[in-house]
Formats: C-alpha cells, sequence, structure tokens
C-alpha cells in the first residue's frame, strides 16, 4: 500500500508525466498545472510532500511556497521547488520562501526520489521520536514557528473546555477554523498521536496538577476535568502515569510530608 500521497505543481505536461511514471510504484500522485490549482489541492488534500516548479502562471512557485508555509493548514509540509534557473540569487528566493530542497534542472529523478525519501523519513522520526513527549509535554515539539502557534492554539481551545464532558473534535474543529478532516491530518503529521488521545492527555494532565493539590477527591478531580466515568477515569490516569488518582495523591502527600 502507498502511503504517502505527493502532490506535484508543475505546467509542463511531460515532466509531470515523467516524475508519476517513475515515481508511481512508490507514490501516490495528486497534480496541478499551476499554483493557483496547487494550493486549491493542497489546502482540500494535505498532501505529505509538494514537488513544485517555480515558473509557473496564476501563482509562480515562490509565491506557492510563501503561501503554504504560512497558512496553518500546509505550514508542516516539505517542499521541493524545481527551476530551470541556477544563479544563486535565484537559488536564495527559493530557499527563503520556505522551500526545503531547491533542485534545479535538469535533475536525475534517482536524486529526486532521494530528497523525497529524505524529506519523508525525516519527518516520520520526528513525529515518532516526539510521540511520547506530545501526550506528556505538548508543546515540547520539534515544529516552525506557524505551527507552535497552532499548537499553542489548539491548547489553549481545549484547556477551556476540558471540564466540558460533551466538547468534541467537532467543537475543536470549529473553533480552530479547519474541517474535521484537515484537522486531523495536520495534527496527525506533526504528532503521530490521535487527537481525540491528545486531548484525553490534556485533561489528564490537568487531573494530576489537581489531585497534587489535594483539596479535591478523586470523583471530584475527575468531574472537573470532562470524565463523567470513574473507573473511565482512574484505569486513563493509571495508564498514562502508572499510578492509579489515589496512588497520585498519596505519593503528592509523601513529597510535602
Amino acid at each position: 500500500m502507498k502511503e504517502n500521497k505527493i502532490l506535484i505543481v508543475e505546467d509542463n505536461t511531460e515532466l509531470r508525466e515523467f516524475i508519476k511514471i517513475c515515481l508511481s510504484p512508490y507514490y501516490e500522485f495528486l497534480e496541478t498545472s499551476n499554483g493557483k490549482q496547487g494550493w486549491e489541492a493542497a489546502v482540500a488534500e494535505i498532501p505529505d510532500l509538494i514537488v513544485t516548479d517555480v515558473m509557473m502562471p496564476e501563482m509562480d512557485g515562490n509565491q506557492f511556497c510563501r503561501k503554504l508555509k504560512s497558512d496553518e493548514r500546509t505550514s508542516h509540509i516539505p517542499v521541493i521547488m524545481l527551476t530551470a534557473k541556477i544563479a544563486v540569487e535565484q537559488q536564495l528566493e527559493g530557499l527563503e520562501s520556505g522551500a526545503d530542497i531547491y533542485l534545479t534542472k535538469p535533475f536525475s529523478v534517482q536524486i529526486l526520489q532521494s530528497y523525497i525519501s529524505n524529506l519523508l523519513k525525516s519527518r516520520e522520526a520526528i513525529r515518532q521520536r516526539y510521540d511520547n513527549k506530545v501526550l506528556l509535554e505538548p508543546l515540547e515539539v520539534e515544529v516552525g514557528t506557524v505551527d507552535k502557534k497552532f499548537m499553542e492554539r489548539l491548547m489553549n481551545v481545549i484547556n477551556e473546555n476540558l471540564s466540558n464532558a460533551d466538547f468534541n473534535i467537532s467543537d475543536l474543529s470549529k473553533c480552530i477554523g479547519m474541517s474535521k478532516a484537515v484537522l486531523y491530518k495536520k495534527f496527525n503529521a506533526l504528532t503521530q498521536i490521535p487527537i481525540g488521545e491528545f486531548i484525553k492527555s490534556l485533561r489528564l494532565k490537568k487531573a494530576a496538577i489537581l489531585l497534587s493539590k489535594d483539596k479535591l477527591n478523586v470523583a471530584e478531580v475527575a468531574w472537573e476535568v470532562g470524565f463523567n466515568d470513574r473507573k473511565y477515569f482512574s484505569k486513563e490516569f493509571k495508564k498514562l502515569f502508572g499510578k492509579t488518582p489515589s496512588e497520585y495523591i498519596d505519593r503528592a502527600k509523601g513529597e510535602y510530608e
């Protein structure tokens, strides 16, 4: 099964077909012929990687790349930029627009495949490395400024609704201003953690803080962080922290005695 979806944005039909024919055994492809169409496809599909030309009608590659990297929905997507321009100034412009790789034409398809593979592996390694960390320390994730602001905004919305047991991903997507599908893809691209698990981890982290203060009993804390079922709360709390809520309270007492 082809796990990664790549968007090719290139006005040269022959080159698009050449890339697809050579790399279709490894990836699923989407294609558009200009930057404007590419932008619409990127927002709709949230591909895993984008290969784009620089010189295109409607919106050139540099404009397209800047738009991608400045928008919360697409800022995480790696971009390989293709161009016949070889001047250093032109290459710098491409890199400054946010492109991850700047590849001059003509190029070897083997080199293109290597760049694609390395960028995808790099993102996967980051996601795996921060998998458990994001559950315990949600901001400790290696992301750019736009993505970090997205995570902070996401956490603020969730934190404001922790005590609301009915707050769900549909509510979150409305508050964030993204469709559920885009939110799922965006969050998974950054963390590899299902967003439902992330919300639950924030509830449980807040519960740990409340339990350590020893002002509420376990049932009251569970209710305060949006769990209606105390048994389920205790089970999930132990799964994350290795202790039941009662054991966590006892440990906190011991630390202060």
